[in-house]
C-alpha cells in the first residue's frame, strides 16, 4: 500500500515539475487560445493535456520504482528544480532571453536549451554519485575483510 502511495505522489510531482517547464517555456502549445496581447488562456484542451500529461508521468512513476531508479530520479529533479531556481533568478538568465518590458522576460530557445542541458547535467550527476557510493560501500567492504598486513 505505502509503495503505491510513493508511486502516486511521485507521479503527481513529476506532473508539476514538467507543466512547471511547460509553462514558462516559449513553446507555442498549440491546444491555447491566443489573446490579442499575447497571452493564452486555458481552455478545456489544457484540463485534457493535463490528464493526459498525468497518465504519462503516472505511466513513468511505475516504470522507475519497478526498474529501481526513483531514487536516483527523484534526487536529479530535486537538484534540477534548486539549480533552475537559483538560475531564473541569477542576472545570467537575463543575457538569454530578449527583455521586452522591465517585467516581461521571454524565454527563448537558447533558455530552452540551458534548462534541457541542466536537467540532463543535474541527472547524469544524480546517477554518477549513487554509482560511486556503490562503488565505494563494495570497496569499503572488501577492504573491512582483510587482515591488517604484518609488519
Amino acid at each position: 500500500m505505502l509503495k503505491t502511495v510513493l508511486r502516486v505522489l511521485f507521479g503527481l510531482g513529476l506532473c508539476t515539475i514538467i507543466s512547471g517547464c511547460m509553462i514558462y517555456s516559449s513553446l507555442g502549445l498549440p491546444w491555447e487560445a491566443q489573446n490579442l496581447d499575447g497571452s493564452t488562456s486555458i481552455t478545456w484542451r489544457s484540463g485534457g493535456s493535463l490528464l493526459v500529461l498525468i497518465a504519462i508521468t503516472q505511466s513513468i512513476s511505475f516504470w522507475t520504482f519497478h526498474r529501481r531508479i526513483a531514487q536516483k530520479v527523484l534526487l536529479g529533479l530535486i537538484s534540477f528544480v534548486g539549480v533552475a531556481i537559483l538560475i531564473l533568478q541569477s542576472s545570467f538568465f537575463l543575457h538569454l532571453g530578449a527583455k521586452r518590458s522591465r517585467w516581461h522576460l521571454p524565454l527563448t530557445w537558447r533558455s530552452n536549451v540551458v534548462i534541457l542541458l541542466l536537467l540532463l547535467a543535474t541527472q547524469g550527476l544524480s546517477f554518477l554519485a549513487f554509482r560511486l557510493i556503490r562503488l565505494r560501500h563494495r570497496r569499503g567492504d572488501k577492504l573491512t575483510n582483510c587482515a591488517p598486513p604484518s609488519i
